[in-house]
Order: C-alpha cells, then sequence, then structure tokens
C-alpha cells in the first residue's frame, strides 16, 4: 500500500513541479521580452563575479557580460555587487557566447556626449596637453582627445618652446572652436578664451573713456618695436592694450621709441587720440606729443616764404634729406630742390650728414614747411632773360659724349652740362660720330643756339650754322625736276658722291647705284671719275627736313622723251652725245693732259 502512496505523491510532485517551470518560463520569457538590448547602447550592469583578468557583470540579459580588467585604473578596488554603467559591443561572442562589454567606451561615449553638449552651448571646458602632434598639441578635454593648433595656443606673440612647455599636464581652460560627431574629432583653441577675456575688458575700459581724455597714471609701456609702442591702460580693474604711434611720441623726429621710454615704464599722462570701433578688437590709439606745447605756433611769424634760414642735415635719404630748422621742427628737401638745374641729382653730393646749410623757405602749409636750396634769382631765369633761339654765343669745348660734345656757354651764368652740340651738326658735311675727335677739349668757337627746352632746361647748339653759311641754300630757288651739274669728289661701291655750290661752301649729296643710268647694266659707279662734272635731276626736293635726291636716270629719260617729241631717234650719235658727251669729254680732256706732259 505504501508503494502506491508513494508513486502517487511522487506523480503528484512531478505535476506541480512541471506546472511551476512552465509558469517560470513563461515569467521569464515575457520580462526578457520586455527588455530589449542593442550593440552600441549603455547599460546598468551588476558585478556578480571578479576573477584575475576580467570582471563578469550581470546586465540583466540571457547572458552575463565580461569586461576586461585592463578598462580599470583601479580594479583591484573594485567588489562584487558594485555597480557600473557599460557599453554594450556585441550581444553574443562567437567563441564564449557571452556579451561583450567596455567600461572605457561608455566613458568615452559620456565623455563626448558632454563635450557635444559644451559646444552647442558654446562653454568654456578644462583641457590638459599631454603632447606634440604635427601642426599643433593633443590634448585631452573631457577624457576625449583634441586637438590644439600651435596658432591658437597664445593670443599674442608665438610662444617659446621652453613657455609652451610649462602649459604641459596643467588644466587650462579652453574653447572647443569646431566638432565632427561623425568623426568625433574636435579643435580647441586657448586663444579664444584670451580673446574673449580681452574683449569683455575692453568693453568695460571703453564704457570709462572716450576720445579726448587725459589718463593719468594709468598707463604702462609693456611691449615696444621701431614703429611704436604699445600699453596697457588700467582702470577700475580692468585693462585693455593701446597704441602709441612713434609719430606720436615726440614733436621732434625720433630713430625709435626707446630713446625717450623703456619697458614697463609708466607714464604720468597721455591722451586719447582715437577709438577704432570698425576693426575687432576695437582699437586704441594714444598720443604723447599732444599734451606737449607744439612748435608749430607761430610758424608764418618765425619763418617767411623766399628768406634763408640755417638748418642741420639730420637724416639723408636717396629722395632728399630731412632739415632740422629748430628744436621739434624738420623739413624735407627734396631731391628735386637740392641743385638748380639737376633735379636727379645724388642727395649725398649735395649735402653731408651733421652740415649745417642755408635753405629759402618755399611755402608753409600749416605745419608743412617746404625749403629749397636754390637761390631765389635762378641762373636759368637770368639765361632766359639774355639769351635767345637763333642767337651766336662764344663757347668752349669741355667734354665728349658718344653722340655729341659739351660745351660751355661764356657769360651765361648756367653749368655745362645743360648744353650740347650733336655731331652733325659740327658740319654740314658730316661723316659720322668720328668728327667729334677733331673738337678737343679746350677749343674755342663760335655756335648757334638752335633750340632751348626750358622744362628739361637744355640748351641745343650749332657750330656750322655759326662758321659757315648753309649750303642747302643753294636750292633755295630750286624746284623738283630742275636740272643741275654737280662735280664728282667721291665714287663709293654703292653710288657717287657729288657737290654742288662752290669749293668753300658746298653740299655733298650721294646720288644712289640705282640712279646712274636708265639701264641696269649702265649703273657702273666705276665709269665717273673723281673730278667728273655730271648733270643730274632734282627728283626730292624737301627744304624744311634739309633733303634732296638727285637722279642721272631721271635725266636720261626725260632728254629721251624730249628728243622723241622732236623725232629724233634715240639711237642716232647726237642722242649718245647729248647724253655722255661731258662725262666723255671730261676723259679726254684728262688724257690730252697726260700727252702734253
Amino acid at each position: 500500500m505504501w508503494k502506491k502512496e508513494l508513486e502517487v505523491n511522487m506523480e503528484l510532485e512531478t505535476e506541480t513541479a512541471s506546472k511551476n517551470t512552465k509558469e517560470f518560463e513563461k515569467l521569464l520569457e515575457s520580462d526578457l521580452k520586455r527588455r530589449t538590448f542593442k550593440e552600441g547602447t549603455i547599460v546598468r550592469a551588476t558585478i556578480i563575479q571578479l576573477m584575475p583578468k576580467y570582471a563578469v557583470l550581470d546586465i540583466g540579459g540571457k547572458s552575463d557580460g565580461l569586461v576586461s580588467s585592463d578598462e580599470w585604473d583601479d580594479f583591484s578596488s573594485l567588489k562584487v555587487t558594485d555597480t557600473l554603467d557599460v557599453l554594450i559591443e556585441r550581444l553574443e561572442d562567437y567563441r564564449s557566447g557571452a556579451v561583450v562589454l567596455s567600461k572605457r567606451k561608455c566613458d568615452l561615449l559620456k565623455n563626448w556626449t558632454k563635450l557635444v553638449e559644451a559646444y552647442k552651448k558654446g562653454e568654456l571646458v578644462s583641457g590638459v596637453i599631454r603632447s606634440r602632434t604635427r601642426g599643433g598639441y593633443l590634448v585631452v578635454v573631457m577624457g576625449s582627445n583634441c586637438f590644439l593648433p600651435g596658432s591658437a595656443i597664445s593670443a599674442d606673440s608665438p610662444l617659446k618652446p621652453e613657455e609652451v612647455n610649462k602649459l604641459f599636464d596643467v588644466p587650462t581652460k579652453m574653447k572647443i572652436v569646431s566638432i565632427n560627431e561623425q568623426r568625433m574629432n574636435c579643435i580647441v583653441s586657448i586663444k579664444e578664451v584670451h580673446a574673449a577675456d580681452k574683449k569683455r575688458q575692453m568693453d568695460l575700459i571703453l564704457k570709462k573713456i572716450k576720445v579726448g581724455d587725459i589718463l593719468e597714471d594709468c598707463t604702462e609701456v609693456h611691449a615696444m618695436n621701431d614703429w611704436g609702442v604699445w600699453c596697457t591702460v588700467s582702470i577700475d580693474g580692468a585693462s585693455a592694450t593701446a597704441m602709441c604711434h612713434i609719430t606720436q611720441l615726440s614733436w621732434q623726429r625720433l630713430r625709435k621709441p626707446s630713446d625717450i621710454l623703456s619697458l614697463n615704464q609708466k607714464i604720468p599722462r597721455i591722451k586719447i587720440l582715437d577709438i577704432d570701433k570698425t576693426v575687432n578688437p576695437h582699437r586704441i590709439s594714444l598720443s604723447l606729443k599732444e599734451i606737449l606745447p607744439s612748435p608749430f605756433e607761430g610758424l608764418e611769424k618765425r619763418y617767411l616764404v623766399n628768406k634763408f634760414y640755417p638748418g642741420k642735415i639730420v637724416k639723408i635719404l636717396s629722395y632728399g634729406a630731412f632739415v632740422e630748422l629748430e628744436d621739434g621742427i624738420q623739413t624735407l628737401l627734396h631731391q628735386s630742390q637740392c641743385d638748380g638745374f639737376n633735379r636727379a641729382i645724388d642727395v649725398n653730393t649735395a649735402v653731408s650728414l651733421g652740415q649745417i646749410v642755408q635753405v629759402r623757405v618755399l611755402r608753409i602749409d600749416g605745419r608743412k614747411i617746404s625749403v629749397s636750396l636754390i637761390p631765389l634769382d635762378h641762373p636759368w631765369e637770368k639765361f632766359l632773360k639774355n639769351f635767345s633761339e637763333n642767337q651766336i654765343v662764344n663757347c668752349e669745348v669741355t667734354k665728349h659724349l658718344d653722340r655729341s660734345i659739351v660745351l660751355k656757354i661764356e657769360e651765361s651764368g648756367i653749368p655745362d652740362y645743360l648744353c650740347f652740340c650733336y655731331w652733325k651738326n659740327l658740319s654740314y658735311n658730316p661723316e659720322s660720330e668720328k668728327d667729334l675727335k677733331k673738337w678737343s677739349v679746350g677749343t674755342k668757337t663760335k655756335a648757334k643756339i638752335l633750340n632751348i627746352d626750358k622744362k628739361k632746361m637744355r640748351v641745343y647748339l650749332g657750330i656750322r650754322e655759326a662758321l659757315n653759311k648753309d649750303p642747302f641754300d643753294y636750292f633755295s630757288d630750286k624746284k623738283d625736276n630742275e636740272i643741275v651739274v654737280c662735280t664728282v669728289k667721291d665714287v663709293l661701291s654703292d653710288g657717287i658722291k657729288v657737290s654742288l655750290g662752290n669749293e668753300k661752301n658746298n653740299l655733298l649729296i650721294t646720288i644712289k647705284k640705282n640712279h646712274l643710268a636708265k639701264s641696269i647694266a649702265d649703273c657702273r659707279p666705276e665709269i665717273f671719275h673723281r673730278g667728273d662734272r655730271v648733270s643730274a635731276m632734282i627728283i626730292n626736293l624737301q627744304k624744311k627736313q634739309r633733303k634732296v635726291d638727285l637722279s642721272i636716270k631721271e635725266l636720261e629719260i626725260h632728254n629721251l622723251k624730249t628728243l622723241e617729241e622732236k623725232g629724233i631717234s634715240p639711237s642716232s650719235g647726237k642722242v649718245l652725245e647729248s647724253l655722255f658727251g661731258k662725262v666723255f669729254k671730261s676723259k679726254k680732256t684728262k688724257k690730252e693732259k697726260k700727252d702734253k706732259k
């Protein structure tokens, strides 16, 4: 009996256990359905077991997760039942089947989210410079690696390497200037923090000052270079940078600001010259000389126009020299006012540094004085009054140039380098520039003023016009197509050179080879000899340009037409005698002279 009862009880217990198991499975399955786990999400986990290299965590899923001990800085301090946030990397490891979790990536994702929120809100963050990298520095901000450009580490001048080393591993305020959420790249800047602070302090200073104010005992020099100084203006705890140009430091011309100021020097009184709010950051300009008495007051009474005053040469440049008339008053003596004739003169040849010169005041325009070394009665003006074009003057050769000679006009008062005679104006029959050598330095002669260039202050002379009568006057009553008789002076390879007029005043003209005869075969210069008398026709006479062309060929054509009109055959002996009789006659005369000898 007892066996049957035992079997019945066992069957009842088995049925009950089966029912409980099914109910637990249903409850567990429904609970797991409510829990949704996705890769890349953060979940809360509990440590259920600690092993030497891993920590086993329960996230409430089907499987537990493993996290490497390397992801903790103090793994030994962990305890079972501790809770923490982790990131689900994979829902199931293909080897162990466990959930792959990461605490470090969870922290990075949390910090990156905070970083993005700070960027969107424009908040400042604290970062630590860890190492140098290409173009800048690696900075850790909220556990994330960020990039700090080298140009954004300082708001002022670039820092030296030893100054940058002091910023390493030191928490520093920074501003996020750019962020890429997809690539998780972040760029920060220390310069922006300093700039924002400077702008805030500048705004506070600008509320308390205005143009024209005199700042007393609140200005200090903190930097300077060759063209100005930078000062720190401090008022009621706020400070801003202001600039004073070197021209605003003193009424005198300074070589450099250090002549009157030094670094960290406090300036008792200085004036606000200008405030420029159109630029960012705003710019404050200061002036030290504006609070000093101006030496330009009563300038028109102390210096009269066209009067001479002594001055000291204090600086020489390529375009002029600076003359100090008195303390605080310097003026420019321009290059064009150093010499009355040579406006492009080298200033160093006209004046020397430290020299005391007498300068003439040209004009006074406010604080600007124009001066000159040129006397009031300029020698050039005297020359224009006493000399004119076409006047014959006495000259002396002083120098040879490439294509002209330099002449000194007696009693003119102007220097010789203003007077020239071109080589073609030495003779009415010039040959080449070699004619210049015939006129040695020191030779005195007469010359005619051909042209006076008043703007350039140049005088152009002609010796031939003064010494000889113009042989071109021979053509004064001539015109084209007229026939002239000339004498052969020279036989050239490309023509013959003939003379017109008398022996003392003759004009040399070249008849080109193609104008020696009508027939090309007869265009030979060698059939002519020196002393031959030939007839030629004027074919191109330009009296103003002093140009004329002669042609034997055109004379032959003209004579043939005349004979044809008269009915005479061109092949008859009379025609040949009329064309070349003078040439043949000159040859016969020479032969008879030889026979007589």
